[in-house]
């Protein structure tokens, strides 16, 4: 059940980066490399809370 919640909340997490890029499938890579460093900043923040 869990793994089955998991995989929709990926997909719905691609479907919102491939939206916010413009970009189609094909181009996800650069999708998620221009999406890397606000994700970089997200998990730095929570380590700084959690700390």
């Amino acid at each position: 059940m869990r793994g089955a919640y998991f995989m929709k909340l990926l997909a719905t997490i691609d479907k919102h980066i491939l939206a916010y890029w413009n970009t189609t499938p094909d181009e996800r890579l650069w999708a998620y490399l221009a999406s890397l460093p606000v994700a970089v900043l997200v998990f730095d923040a929570v380590a700084q809370i959690i700390k």
